[in-house]
């Protein structure tokens, strides 16, 4: 959506840029969706989520990446700003305008007294060209000649005084640009050219992501989560030392890496024991690798447990002084579009219902057998299980189907935007893998004791509504039809007579390892006003 009048916004602007506390949030463009869902959640985690407001971008356009926040203080900022993986900067705006000549009387009109604590003599400062959509070199006599023009256009309004140091500067200073529209380049066109200068206030962190790249590591499996969202996620639940963080379906241990990053002690849990105590070989050195090697080799605290446990019938069934233990929960769930979800169970009974025990000599490399796990099912209990095991306060998030057709999205019923009396929505982020199917990050946040009378109606009467209105299990359906849609010949039919996937292996929502793009603005808008936004405590104002 755009914003109106021209003129009103341009007083708006000034008055934020002028306004103690406003600042520009310079977002990457990636992962539209997550962005200021991210920002808000560290914002709660650090004490001024409900202080945090909104005003939408220059041009009204809701994927620029160049925001305005309020945030109460310098230092909130910078605590609210150091860990985000989405945010490149916060700045305090000195001034902006659509020409040089807007911006150098904007960088006049702010404050003195703003200014001159930073431009002072004695001080050292740096100014950085971080253009958005395209890129700005020196010449090759000169590498910083492109800054050194930056710099002299801005001499009729701004004189720094002190002494340029290009590591570590007492002061940091960005000149923005976002190129026109015809020389944007890999990013839409509709976001308007803009010019900013400013102070630096604080900066996000991605060194994160080379650090844990998934081509380095050495114990992987199909469908590791990439290190990005990981972090995006890992961030949604607040992960912070003191607490634990627990993965259901933990696999190789991609998000309990990320967790342990940010100082949580992690807890992993998977029904498939092969993954969790056996790991692989690892082919350059021969050494066996597992989830404690990866560790290892990051040098993080090991997990405080790895268990094979089924989440349907989980170790802490009943375990009343487990309640409440938990800081956060999350876990990438399987969807079952092409392997579906298992539970235990699924082995032969005798007349009298009874199992025959696994002899003493299997015991040690048995495989428990597993039946089918519908992803309602798994919902509902992963759902309930947070509930019951975390703290007042603690955050699950979890991915659930999504569709960018309203059609298919209608079909969600009910599963929309899943639902538990304990918990309350506070993020709900559309991450699009193709032009019709991705997924969606919900976030929750625990607001009332685990009470199981009032949980159990809940889920009874969730089953009951799905009849009728429908559930996740038929958009799940829909999403089989087209993965598994008939070519028509007799090539597109394997040797048992069943249809083959029309997509490659490994690169569906669930099937296996794929490269998340970023999403589409108009379909993730749609999907979002479709599934429900986040109820976060910040405001647009």
């Amino acid at each position: 959506a755009r914003l109106p009048p021209r003129d009103a916004r341009d007083v708006a602007d000034l008055l934020d840029s002028h306004a103690m506390g406003w600042y520009l949030c310079y977002f990457l463009h990636r992962h539209l969706d997550f962005r200021r869902e991210e920002l808000q959640a560290l914002a709660d985690m650090a004490g001024c989520g409900a202080d945090i407001k909104w005003r939408e971008p220059h041009g009204g356009v809701d994927h620029s990446p160049f925001w305005r926040v309020y945030i109460p203080t310098e230092e909130l900022a910078v605590e609210v700003c150091r860990r985000s993986v989405l945010t490149r900067a916060l700045i305090e705006v000195w001034g902006e305008g659509d020409t040089q000549e807007e911006l150098n009387a904007a960088v006049k009109a702010f404050p003195d007294e703003r200014k001159d604590p930073y431009i002072a003599e004695g001080t050292t400062f740096k100014v950085c060209v971080e253009d958005f959509g395209k890129t700005e070199h020196g010449t090759e006599k000169n590498p910083w000649s492109h800054v050194v023009a930056r710099i002299d256009a801005l001499k009729p309004v701004l004189q720094f005084r002190g002494r340029a140091r290009m590591k570590g500067p007492q002061h940091l200073f960005w000149s923005v640009e976002s190129a026109a529209a015809d020389d944007l380049k890999g990013v839409p066109s509709d976001i308007p050219p803009r010019r900013y200068f400013g102070r630096v206030v604080a900066v996000g962190d991605r060194s994160p992501l080379s650090k844990y790249d998934l081509k380095k590591r050495r114990y992987l499996g199909p469908t590791s989560m990439d290190v990005e969202m990981g972090l995006v996620m890992c961030n949604m639940i607040q992960a912070r030392p003191g607490g634990v963080v627990w993965d259901p379906f933990c696999g190789t241990g991609s998000l309990l890496i990320n967790a342990a990053h940010f100082g949580a002690h992690t807890l992993g849990s998977d029904i498939d024991i092969r993954v969790i105590k056996w790991g692989k070989k690892d082919k350059r050195t021969g050494q066996n690798v597992d989830v404690w090697t990866n560790f290892e080799d990051y040098g993080l605290e090991p997990p405080v447990g790895l268990l094979r446990m089924d989440l349907h019938k989980n170790a802490w069934t009943g375990s009343a002084h487990v309640e409440g233990t938990l800081q956060g929960v999350v876990g990438d769930p399987p969807y079952g579009v092409r392997a579906g979800g298992r539970k235990s169970g699924g082995r032969k009974r005798g007349e009298d219902g009874s199992v025959k025990p696994v002899p003493e000599e299997h015991r040690e490399n048995h495989i428990p057998s597993t039946a089918p796990y519908p992803f309602s099912e798994c919902m509902d209990d992963l759902m309930d299980a947070s509930a019951r095991l975390l703290a007042m306060g603690g955050r699950l998030a979890f991915f659930i189907p999504a569709a960018a057709d309203p059609e298919d999205a209608a079909s969600a019923g009910v599963d929309s935007v899943p639902s538990h009396p304990m918990l309350t929505l506070r993020a709900s982020s559309v991450q699009l893998l193709s032009a019709r199917w991705g997924r969606r990050l919900v976030t929750f946040e625990k607001v009332k004791p685990y009470d199981s009378v009032v949980a159990l109606k809940a889920r009874e009467t969730l089953r009951e509504r799905r009849k009728t209105e429908g559930g996740v299990e038929d958009l799940l359906e829909r999403m089989r039809e087209i993965v598994y849609q008939p070519r028509g010949d007799a090539a597109g039919v394997d040797e048992d007579g069943n249809a083959k996937p029309r997509r490659k292996r490994g690169t569906g929502p669930s099937g296996g390892k794929f490269t998340p793009t970023p999403s589409k603005p108009e379909a993730a808008a749609a999907l979002r006003a479709a599934g429900g936004g986040g109820s976060g405590s910040g405001s647009d104002v």
